[in-house]
């Protein structure tokens, strides 16, 4: 298997993926978006379900990722759970964006928590059109980041479906 960090890495999470196979041997950072239009950073943790549409294009989702991660620090987000480390949840929130990470192994139901959270959200309408249209595609249709700070996040209206 390929060394985590590199392109050929990346390809074997990717072909999966696309294959509907979980890759539950890595740690997957994907970006989707609530029915409110608010963005959120999503780390996967292994075993953590990932939308389908994630998997439709490597560079593509290497381009979204890159100007994600590139866009102005708009203030100190509130940290809901503290890790031993916690740097990529608050840089994501730091930039606008709700940070997520898949629990399993805590005493709580699985799934997606919410790490950290924006003190001024970035909304879908104010990025590009490329960045709405590949964040459209992993909608999280009945969620609302807003609200999801004592629960799981709700995967269950993703349109295109989850590899779980």
């Amino acid at each position: 298997m390929a060394k985590p960090g590199g392109r050929e890495w990346d390809e074997a999470i990717w072909a999966a993926g696309a294959a509907g196979d979980r890759p539950d041997w890595a740690d997957v950072m994907w970006y989707g978006v609530d029915a409110d239009g608010r963005v959120g950073m999503f780390t996967s943790g292994g075993p953590g379900p990932i939308p389908r549409a994630v998997f439709l294009d490597l560079d593509a989702y290497n381009a979204l990722g890159q100007h994600l991660r590139g866009l102005p620090v708009v203030g100190r987000p509130e940290l809901l759970i503290r890790y031993k480390r916690t740097a990529v949840w608050q840089r994501a929130a730091e930039r606008g964006l709700f940070a997520f990470n898949y629990e399993y192994d805590r005493g709580r139901p699985a799934g997606y928590r919410l790490v950290a959270r924006p003190v001024a959200p970035v909304s879908l309408a104010e990025l590009p059109e490329w960045v709405r249209r590949q964040l459209s595609e992993a909608c999280l249709c009945g969620e609302s980041f807003t609200t999801v700070a004592e629960r799981v996040a709700d995967l269950s209206g993703v349109r295109c479906g989850l590899v779980a």
